[in-house]
């Protein structure tokens, strides 16, 4: 019973206002928007990224092999040794692109659930939002790995804006997976306050 209960079902089965897609508040909207957006600014990366892989490569190489640290007389000295070799750049841009291109086809996946839902509010929100934090959790590892691994190659040193765009869009994407899972306390307090009415 409190699995069924979970998953937005009463006892006998018909789906309870938890359960339904309730596009009033317009919550629902303003996640599949969000999430559209952002699915849409990290396809164009991708495509970039590919379509561009040389100056991609050249920036990846800069990052990974330290070479502005090493020019600095002053800063990042006692970081240099975790420089790595140019010839890395190469298999590590090509796998950023594969995780990236996956990624993007679970965020659409999870729109285009998004949208069918608020076509046909009988299906429910709970698949969207499965699917929504499933896209979620490779798009938020994708730039803690890039936070991660820049401030351990020191590129906070010499690539500033960049590390502010990789920190933004894991504030965004945390921003949509709270709101993609607030969707049954919206509904629930709307029902709510229309049987008080």
């Amino acid at each position: 019973m409190a699995l069924e209960e979970t998953r937005g079902t009463d006892r006998s089965g018909a789906l309870s206002a938890e359960g339904l897609a309730d596009t009033r508040s317009g919550l629902h909207l303003l996640t599949v928007v969000l999430l559209a957006g952002v699915t849409a600014w990290l396809t164009l990366i991708a495509v970039n990224n590919t379509t561009d892989f040389g100056t991609n490569k050249a920036l990846l190489q800069v990052t990974m092999n330290m070479q502005p640290l090493i020019d600095d007389p002053v800063r990042g000295n006692g970081l240099e040794w975790r420089a790595l070799p140019n010839g890395l750049a190469t298999p590590a841009l090509i796998a950023v692109i594969i995780y990236q291109f996956g990624t993007v086809a679970l965020m659409w996946r999870a729109v285009a659930t998004g949208v069918r839902v608020m076509r046909n509010p009988s299906l429910g929100i709970h698949g969207y939002i499965r699917q929504v934090n499933h896209s979620l959790v490779p798009f938020l590892l994708l730039f803690v790995g890039f936070l991660v691994s820049g401030l351990w190659f020191g590129y906070w040193l010499h690539l500033g804006p960049v590390q502010m765009v990789h920190f933004t869009l894991l504030v965004i994407g945390t921003l949509i997976a709270l709101l993609t899972n607030l969707l049954p306390v919206a509904n629930r307090a709307l029902a709510l306050t229309e049987v008080s009415r």
